[in-house]
């Protein structure tokens, strides 16, 4: 009598925890469905490679670099600008250390 009443609070706590579970699913994908949309949006324009129309703007892009360089052009930036600069290369350099890692499957050197 006592173990039925136990198998009974038992399959009870499951079908509520199953319910509950359904529900936080459904309230999770219904409050996540706008922020994913405007992910995609911006995944379809911004994280594709570049067209080959595009390729006359980007060769564009680093001979301004190289003048640049030479010409001592990005001395003339504001205290912002360098610290934004200087905060993107920190962060590329970070991800291609991340990726070396994760290549070599070891936080320290390659097994050899």
């Amino acid at each position: 009598h006592v173990i039925l009443k136990m198998a009974a609070r038992a399959v009870s706590l499951g079908q509520r925890l199953v319910v509950s579970s359904q529900n936080l699913a459904k309230k999770s994908a219904t409050a996540a469905s706008p922020h994913l949309a405007t992910f995609w949006k911006y995944a379809q324009t911004d994280l594709r490679p570049p067209s080959p129309a595009q390729w006359n703007e980007i060769k564009r892009g680093f001979q301004d670099l190289v003048v640049a360089g030479m010409s001592g052009r990005f001395l003339d930036c504001t205290v912002k600008e360098a610290t934004r600069n200087a905060l993107v290369f920190a962060e590329v350099c970070c991800w291609f250390y991340v990726g070396e890692i994760i290549g070599r499957r070891s936080l320290i050197g390659y097994k050899v």
